[in-house]
């Protein structure tokens, strides 16, 4: 979370005050959802510490869909297709160690690097085209000029 704020989150909201010429002590307001790790008392006082213009308010309950609908419509296709991707793999591989005529006892899934960054690639790239699409986008922002596309 660290990272994130201090490589990302920050520098986003002083390049957008540099952009609205606003003073650098003005304050942001960071809606985020209610992760453990973001209510932790350590990470509050971190940012009191580190980031005391950032103001955290928390998503409502029930409300992620409203208030964060790239956390609902998209990341949740996203990580939907790259499950599905990895258990197609997963099957496939049992299945052809089944087809061979080997005991199944004898299964191993292989898990070396070569494989893992074969089948990442290839999950990354079709999750990518099932979130690429026209469609998707409207049904996540319907109210937004997403329309002209």
């Amino acid at each position: 979370m660290k990272s994130l704020v201090n490589k990302i989150i920050a520098p986003y909201f002083d390049t957008k005050k540099e952009e609205l010429t606003l003073l650098t002590s003005q304050c942001a307001l960071w809606m985020i959802d209610c992760w453990s790790v973001h209510k932790s008392e350590e990470f509050h006082s971190w940012m009191k510490g580190a980031h005391s213009n950032i103001i955290i308010s928390f998503v409502p309950g029930n409300l992620t869909g409203l208030v964060q609908p790239l956390d609902v419509g998209i990341q949740c296709v996203l990580k939907q297709s790259m499950k599905r991707s990895a258990h197609k793999d997963i099957v496939n591989e049992m299945m052809a160690h089944l087809d061979s005529g080997k005991p199944l006892g004898a299964f191993k899934l292989d898990t070396t690097l070569g494989t893992l960054h074969d089948w990442c690639i290839s999950w990354i790239l079709g999750a990518y085209h099932d979130i690429n699409t026209k469609e998707l986008i409207l049904k996540v922002s319907p109210l937004t000029s997403v329309r002209a596309i």
